[in-house]
């Protein structure tokens, strides 16, 4: 079995257009809200534990009265200004529309939904994609929290996208970018999306939730198109993991030997 070559874009089974389906059905679902509902909503205090908001208008929205926010537990989230809060508003929500009208590439969606705001929002892309980061941990963080993994599993592909920018574009340590862990995570099991974001929060908000499904066997996503296993996904620790460089070897090798008989 083996994992996607590190460094291309793969066609896979993808539940991107569904998250954007959820998302919008969501959005639309809370503009419909009666009058008397929003006013009542709006004379109580509101916190991050409160029902998820799959717009992350509505999540930033919450978050710029700081009284409404535990201060003993951000979730990493970045002090932010409400100038930059509404950058980073406009910036994720705009992200998020272009991913999810793309193709049913993870990788090619990710690329195009870059490719449409890169140019307007070019100092996120080169200094401010640590803040952009840390709300989409914070809200991913929540989204679990309220059993919301299906909107969580999209935040944490951005987020290993937007880390991986930051390697590869701006600090330029690393040449390539990796889209296994994108491709994982986008079909991902509980185990895996609950330990993926309780590594990056510098809180124990998800001890008890990683508890109750540390059971659950992670699963990988085989690139063999052949692979004869269901929706392709297989235990990862039985998993091969191959580089690009390594396979393109191989196969030289193989060819270089011809046709057996």
């Amino acid at each position: 079995l083996v994992a996607p070559p590190l460094d291309i874009p793969a066609k896979m089974p993808s539940r991107k257009k569904a998250k954007g389906k959820a998302r919008k059905a969501a959005k639309e679902a809370a503009e419909d809200k009666d009058e008397s509902q929003v006013i009542a909503a709006n004379q109580r205090p509101l916190g991050l534990l409160d029902v998820m908001q799959h717009d992350l208008f509505e999540v930033l929205q919450r978050m710029r009265n700081d009284a409404v926010i535990p201060q003993n537990c951000r979730r990493g989230l970045i002090n932010l200004s409400p100038g930059e809060q509404k950058i980073f508003e406009e910036f994720i929500n705009s992200f998020i529309d272009e991913y999810t009208s793309g193709d049913d590439s993870v990788g090619g969606s990710l690329l195009s939904a870059t490719a449409a705001t890169k140019e307007k929002h070019a100092e996120v892309y080169s200094s401010k994609l640590e803040s952009v980061v840390s709300i989409l941990l914070c809200s991913g963080t929540k989204c679990i929290l309220n059993g919301d993994n299906h909107t969580a599993s999209l935040y944490a592909i951005l987020i290993s996208y937007f880390e991986q920018w930051k390697t590869v574009k701006v600090r330029k340590t690393k040449a390539t970018f990796s889209w296994t862990n994108a491709f994982e995570l986008n079909d991902a099991d509980d185990h895996t999306l609950v330990q993926y974001f309780r590594k990056r929060i510098p809180c124990a908000c998800l001890q008890e939730k990683y508890t109750e499904v540390k059971s659950i066997k992670k699963m990988g996503w085989c690139y063999n198109t052949k692979c004869s296993l269901p929706g392709r996904k297989v235990q990862r620790s039985k998993m091969l993991y191959i580089a690009l460089d390594v396979v393109m070897q191989i196969t030289a090798q193989l060819n270089a030997k011809g046709p057996r008989g």
